[in-house]
């Protein structure tokens, strides 16, 4: 039987209501850092020049302004949105000119609300306020985390990079609600395993880094972080287990694509993409 809403935890309400708003945002976050290395993140259409991104710094895209010979959007703003901020629409076309911007239609918005709706189902509450799931903070936490994880994975498998901009925020945001859970439930163990778990996953990304920069970058030492402190939050085995699962689904994708001759030896696969996959199946069956 289902709960009525009044019974439902704080948290989960929360986290219901960051789904709602979230996938326009994510979604333009996506297409914003979707760019090279070295690049400014873009702000307009690349077909009809229509901005965006309001409050864009730069834009890798802007030469296509100068080219387009009556651009529709006008360089007018074509969706709204605060400095820095905008939402783009989940069909994934541009409101101006209809032109496919970003990832496919809906897959941003649908993937975000089944990994919020399988972390709220593990906090579904059973006469106690936090449920078999954990404290309400860990649900606002594992939320806060997979709210900027689905881009970051986006923006791998796009262009291979994890922005600065999406993974800090993805560790500062985590552990500070764990820090906060922490301090209220008298839990000081699990906040220091937690960071330690952030900072050894980290490292040990950065070695990776240090010793086949080809293989692995400094974007996923830094999502090492994020995801190395919600696994140390539940102990040791949880980092290890997170680092094992990662290199198996890493190491099957990239066997499958040599066996299909899509791929070479030495051919660059996204890595964060599994990370996330890897932290979130931990976290969700190791609970």
């Amino acid at each position: 039987m289902i709960s009525p809403w009044w019974t439902v935890p704080p948290a989960a309400l929360a986290l219901i209501a960051l789904a709602l708003v979230a996938g326009g945002l994510q979604r333009a976050a996506v297409f914003r850092h979707s760019v090279e290395h070295g690049r400014p993140p873009r702000a307009h259409c690349p077909a009809c020049a229509a901005r965006l991104v309001p409050g864009a710094g730069g834009d890798a895209l802007r030469g296509n302004r100068r080219r387009a010979a009556a651009p529709r959007g006008g360089g007018r703003p074509a969706l709204p949105g605060g400095p820095g901020m905008a939402v783009l629409p989940s069909t994934g076309r541009c409101p101006a000119c209809s032109a496919e911007i970003g990832p496919p239609p809906f897959s941003v918005e649908l993937i975000t609300a089944l990994l919020l709706a399988d972390l709220a189902a593990v906090a579904v509450p059973t006469g106690e306020a936090g449920g078999p799931g954990g404290p309400p903070g860990e649900l606002l936490a594992f939320g806060w985390l997979a709210v900027l994880a689905v881009p970051l994975a986006f923006v791998d498998t796009a262009v291979r990079r994890l922005p600065d901009r999406l993974t800090l925020p993805a560790w500062a945001g985590t552990l500070t609600i764990l820090a906060v859970t922490a301090a209220l439930g008298h839990r000081p163990g699990d906040l220091v395993t937690a960071v330690l778990g952030g900072l050894a996953m980290g490292a040990f990304y950065l070695l990776l880094f240090l010793i086949h920069p080809a293989g692995i970058g400094l974007g996923d030492a830094k999502l090492g972080l994020a995801l190395g402190s919600a696994l140390g939050w539940f102990g040791w085995n949880e980092v290890l287990a997170g680092l094992f699962l990662t290199h198996l689904l890493g190491g099957l994708y990239g066997a499958a694509l040599l066996a299909l001759r899509r791929a070479r030896r030495g051919t660059e696969i996204p890595f964060g993409p599994f990370m996330i996959i890897a932290a979130f199946a931990v976290i969700l069956t190791g609970r």
